[in-house]
Order: structure tokens, then sequence, then C-alpha cells
């Protein structure tokens, strides 16, 4: 036995080795960097480094087991994590995690089963699969597929098969959202195509197919492919069109809920506490972040209070829950609509008000504010203002649109042979860029201009102005847009909105008015990267120049609608913004291009800015979060683990890494600790820096009965 190394580039072989008695099995590790040369049979493995001159690093006995079989006895992952490969031997009890850098075993994984035989093994990102034969009501076998954790190596959960899966050829997408096998049906001469969801673990029988596969693969559900012995043919199934299909689906973890935390709310005037909403909907809980006694424990659970149908808000102890969701039948158009509000106080632990025969617009969660003075704030009907309700009449307040949407629609813009005033203008501003070099668009050689006649000029110039006018008149038509996304300061007071337009809009919730509108012609100006300053005088949003090509941070002061800063990001990626009202500025940077991901700072006191390079395992994405703290001097990202930055001094401080996933993250009001919620669990978790002390004003007092303390409130570090 022996195997080649290819070089695909230089097209040549750079490396044969042979006279094996055994059967080679190849992967690698370390984006290719890496070859693992397992054999078959034997219990060894041989790490060669392809980056120079496939060098001989490591030639190891991985085992001190006798393999059951001779033949087929190995199973070897086909991805790898980090330097990591999973291995094991067939129908063994325990798969083995081989670090190729440091060429030992440094992990055994072994089944929550007491009686198994191992079938196969696979790696992701985030999971070692180890795949289970395990005997069933002691008659029949079941497949059971066991999930670990590569970072801790620790069991996280189980995908359960059924009694006919007969596992031969099995793939994880690309996504690594699903697990794909072929299972022959014994003595029948056919195949079904089974998937598992590894998240929800949903278990589905999607097709069949008339033979046995030899081989395929399934790297996308879109196309499945398959060969079949004695074929000249590929067969090809789009399972992603099935894949919400659930009559399709043969098992599922109906008794699991998931219990974790959704939404993290702090408490202006009660600052010790925090509400915390549930991924199942009917669980409210309370916590006291200060008192040391409480950790880990909510001082008080509300259940039942809201439906899956119903939106619930929070503000200072008391739950707004808008429900008896119906239609409006007395519109032009059916619209969903709340017609009950109920209210409920957590101190009192009952239902304080109800009002019915209400008409507020049925919005996202987020997309409702509870104000002062008991008042609701969302979007109107067609998305295109806002609505202030009374929650106590449960009528209209207020709305607050655009000045301009009191105008009428613009008008369509028509080029003819009489150019009016303001068409004649325009062509003068383009025929003097023109003869400046500029604004042209169209590219012309130099003997194509001398040549140019006189009627190609002024026809190519009015095409110009057409453009032009074309243009305009796509700007002022996106005036019409539906509101998009929008930004509330913290006092309350100010309020940005996009359009998925070249423009903002900025409100005063004081006067109720319009204040500016925020235009940029080559820039499409967007809220998703964006924050605003806590009074709302400033805004910081990335933007992308469709003219230039780069992408920009731009800081508006929306005082005057005015830009104060437009610097250039040398990174194409995603950019997430908190403003602090001391206008420092922190942008996550994603650079696809670089290994460690990065955060730049800019001073904009100053005009400067610095860069501090991110730690080996950072991977940001368009859902990171980061948060300031201390006036700007330390930061925390929230980046599938959550990390704490000393902005000042350039560089990262810690780092918590949980076992399982954050579903969310906040900052208390005292911009000190940090508030974790979970994906599967509805404890709630409290970091702080170790030297940080908590300051609680003196008036402030336990509400729920907490066990009383001398040293109540503590430093805590976890």
């Amino acid at each position: 036995m022996s195997f080649t190394v290819w070089d695909l580039s230089l097209e040549k072989v750079i490396y044969t080795a042979g006279g094996f008695l055994d059967t080679p099995i190849l992967t690698s590790t370390m984006n290719g960097q890496l070859l693992l040369v397992f054999f078959d049979g034997s219990q060894l493995v041989k790490v060669f480094d392809l980056t120079d001159s496939c060098q001989l690093l490591h030639q190891v006995h991985i085992s001190a087991d006798i393999p059951i079989h001779k033949d087929h006895s190995i199973l070897v992952s086909k991805n790898s994590v980090k330097d990591y490969v999973l291995f094991a031997y067939r129908n063994g009890k325990e798969a083995m995690v081989f670090s190729a850098r440091k060429g030992k075993v440094v992990a055994k994984l072994t089944s929550q089963e007491p009686v198994v035989a191992i079938q196969g093994v696979a790696v992701t990102k985030e999971y070692f699969l180890v795949i289970f034969r395990c005997p069933f009501m002691r008659q029949r076998d079941i497949l059971h597929i066991e999930l670990f954790s590569v970072r801790t190596f620790i069991y996280t959960h189980t995908l359960k098969g059924c009694c006919n899966d007969f596992i031969s050829t099995f793939f994880i997408n690309h996504l690594a959202s699903h697990l794909v096998a072929f299972s022959p049906i014994p003595n029948t001469n056919t195949t079904e195509i089974v998937l598992w969801n590894l998240e929800s673990e949903d278990h589905k029988h999607l097709a069949k197919l008339s033979s046995v596969p030899v081989g395929g693969v399934c790297s996308d559900l879109r196309y499945c492919l398959a060969f079949c012995n004695g074929e000249n043919y590929l067969r090809s199934w789009n399972l992603a069109s099935k894949i919400n299909d659930q009559s399709l689906t043969a098992t599922a973890n109906k008794g699991k809920k998931t219990n974790g935390i959704q939404e993290i709310v702090t408490m202006q005037n009660y600052p010790r506490y925090v509400v915390c909403r549930s991924l199942n909907s009917g669980v409210i809980t309370v916590w006291n972040i200060v008192k040391s006694k409480c950790k880990g424990k909510a001082v008080t659970v509300e259940r039942g209070l809201v439906e899956n149908t119903d939106v619930v808000l929070v503000r200072d102890m008391k739950l707004f829950v808008l429900t008896d969701k119906g239609m409006a039948s007395f519109t032009e158009a059916s619209r969903p609509i709340f017609q009950t509000l109920l209210t409920y106080d957590l101190l009192k632990k009952k239902y304080i008000k109800k009002k019915t025969g209400l008409y507020i617009i049925y919005c996202q969660n987020n997309e409702y504010k509870i104000l002062d003075g008991g008042l609701l704030f969302g979007l109107s009907e067609n998305r295109d203002h806002f609505v202030i309700w009374n929650m106590e009449t449960g009528f209209v307040k207020d709305r607050i649109k655009p000045e301009y949407k009191d105008k009428a629609p613009p008008q369509p813009i028509l080029l003819g042979h009489l150019m009016s005033k303001d068409t004649r203008t325009l062509y003068k501003d383009i025929l003097s860029k023109r003869k400046r070099g500029k604004g042209t668009t169209v590219l012309q050689r130099p003997w194509e201009r001398r040549n140019e006649s006189k009627t190609a000029k002024k026809r190519r110039l009015e095409n110009e102005v057409k453009q032009e006018l074309e243009k305009l008149q796509q700007l002022a038509n996106e005036k019409y847009n539906a509101i998009d996304q929008y930004l509330l300061s913290g006092d309350e007071k100010v309020i940005v909105c996009s359009y998925y337009a070249h423009h903002l809009s900025v409100f005063s919730l004081q006067t109720l008015s319009h204040l500016h509108t925020l235009e940029s012609r080559t820039s499409m100006l967007f809220l998703h990267n964006a924050a605003l300053t806590y009074t709302g005088s400033h805004l910081v949003l990335s933007n992308y120049s469709d003219d230039e090509k780069i992408s920009y941070i731009t800081l508006w002061n929306l005082e005057t609608g005015k830009t104060l800063l437009l610097e250039a990001l040398c990174l194409q990626g995603s950019a997430v913004i908190e403003a602090e009202p001391e206008y420092d500025v922190g942008i996550l940077d994603g650079d696809y291009h670089c290994v460690i991901s990065k955060i730049k700072v800019w001073d904009t006191f100053h005009h400067r800015h610095k860069i501090i390079p991110g730690y080996e395992s950072l991977q940001l994405t368009i859902n990171s979060k980061l948060h300031i703290l201390e006036g700007g001097a330390k930061a925390v990202l929230l980046a599938g683990e959550v990390s704490l930055w000393d902005l000042d001094n350039c560089s990262v401080m810690s780092v918590f890494t949980p076992d399982s996933n954050i579903s969310c993250l906040t900052v208390a009001l005292d911009r000190k600790t940090i508030l974790v919620g979970m994906s599967d669990s509805p404890a709630l978790i409290i970091l702080k820096k170790s030297s940080a002390k908590v300051t609680v004003n003196s008036t402030d007092r336990d509400l729920f009965g907490e066990e009383s303390t001398s040293s109540e409130e503590e430093s805590e570090e976890n």
C-alpha cells in the first residue's frame, strides 16, 4: 500500500510513501497544513507537515486496545477543527480526539449508554459527533448520535434514530446544521435518505431509492448526490425543499422545552434588579444583581402571564402585555391589531389594570417602547410615521411625521426638447464638470473625443442630464419608503429612523417635530450598525460609499444635522457600534481575510484612532455586540464568548467561554456589571471585574423579602 501527495499549483508530485502492510486513511488539519495518515487494522498514525516538504512530525501508536476487525476497522472524521481529528475503532466503546500538533490523544469520548458499538465519527465547528448503535427493548438496536463540545470535550445532547435506521454512508452539510445519511433497508435492495437536525434533534425520512448507493456527497441540502453499483449516472435530490415538512418527522424531542433567557431588562428606578424574559415566553423572572446571597437564584418567578402571540414590555417592575390579537375590519385593508392591554405589577404580584377595545397597531416586540407618563410608542399602520398611545385611555395621543409627508409625492421629471430652468441649470453644471474632466458617465478614448461632432456631444450631454434626473427622481421617491428601523436615545428625547434609503430622519419627542433629514447621495444609510448617544446629540454609524467602493465610519451632529467625522475603514467586514455621551466610539471590524479580528477605537476629540488586535479564537459576526464601559476605558465584547478589553492599554483583559450558546448580553446601569443570558439555562450569569465594588444607593432596599445579611453587597468575580 502507498500514498502520494500532489501540489496542484505546481502540477507535480511532492511526496510519495509506500510499502505499507495496512491501508492508509488520509485526513488533514490546520486548513491543510498537517497531513494525518491512519493505518487500517493497526494502531499507528503518522503526521506530516505539508508546508515543510512533507516532513514527518510524529509517528504514534494511538491505542493499546486491539481492534475487533482486521479490515475496515478504523473510523476517521473527514473534517477537523483546530488541530483535532476524531477517530474510533468500529464496534468499539469510545472515540478519541487526536491532536496533530501534540501527536497524542487528548480526550476520550465515552457514550452515555452502558452497551454500545460505534458506527461512525464526524466533526463540525461546534461538535464532535459519535454514532453509536445501542440495544433497544432487548430485541432491536437503535442509533444514538451523541454530540460533544469541541472546546471542553463534554457531552451536550443526543440525536436518536429509528429501529429501522442502518447507516452506511453519512455526511454533514457545509453549514453544519444537519446530518444526512443513506440507510439501506435489509433484504429489500432499497435505501432511505434520512436526516437529523443537530440542534432541534428532529429526525426525518426524506426520500427512498430502489438501489443501494456505493457512495455520494451532500455538502449542500439542495444537491444530495449518490451513485450506485452498475449505474453510469448520478442520482440527485433537493432535500432543502422538504426540510420543513413536519409530516416527514419520524422522531422529535417533543418533551424538551427551551428555557433559556431571550431578553434582560434593567430597571431605571430599581437599579439592583433586572427582569428576564425566558425563551419560553410564559416565564418572567426577577433577579437581584447586587446581593451575593441571591447568586444563581431568581427572587421571584412568574409563569403563565403571557401567550406566544402576546407582546410583553417591561418598565420599572411593571409588565405591559398587549394581547387579544385581532384584525381591523373597519379599515381599507385588514390589519392585525391588539385590542387589550394588561398591566401586571411584579411587586404586588397581581394585575392592576385591564384596558379593552383598543386599536394598537401590530409591530415587532422591539419596536414598542414604554415612555414616561403612561405612554406607548410604536409605528403606524403603513410604517411611515410614529404613533403615541395613551395607555390610560387607550386612544392615540400624538403622531410624529416627517415634514415631507404632508406634501404630495414628487411628479416624474421628464426631459424633453424644451428644458425647464432647473434642468438647464443642471445641464450647465454637467457641462462645466465635463470641461474640468469630472462627472462624465461615458468613458471616451482621446480620438473619440477629438472626432465627436456637436450633435453627438449635445446628445451625450442630454443623456447625462437624463441619468442625473433619474437619480434625483429615485432619491425623491425614497422619501416615501416605509420605516426600516429606528433608534431612541437613552433619555427618550430624540428619535432617528431609517427608510432603506439614502437618508435618515431625526425627530424630537419633546416637541413632536421633525428636526433634520441626514442625506448622502453615495451611501445607503442604515441603522443596523449604528448607535445613538444617551442625550441623542450625536449619531455614529458605518456606511458604504457606492462611488468610492469603500466603507466609512460617520459621526453626525444631530443638533445641526452636519457630519463631524468621516473616516475610511480599511476593512470590509461588519461593524457593531456603541456610543457613550463622551462620544467615544468602538468599531468591530470583521476582516474575513485576516486570521485575527481586531477592534478599532476612534478618539473624536483628538482626531486619532488605534487598533487593538484580538486573540486566536475570536470570530466576529454580524451578531457580535460591543458595549463601552467606564467612560470609554473598557469595553465588553460578545462574539460567541464574552471578552473584556482595556481600550487605554490596547489589550484583552479576560475571556469568558461558556459551554453553551449565549442568547443575550447587557450591561447594568452602573456600567460595571455584565449580565449574560444562556440559550439553554434559566439562570442569569453575572460577571464583574475582580476589583469592582458594587455601589448601591443607601435608600435602595430589598423588595422581595430577600434574606438580609451584614455584607449583602460584595465584590464578586465570575
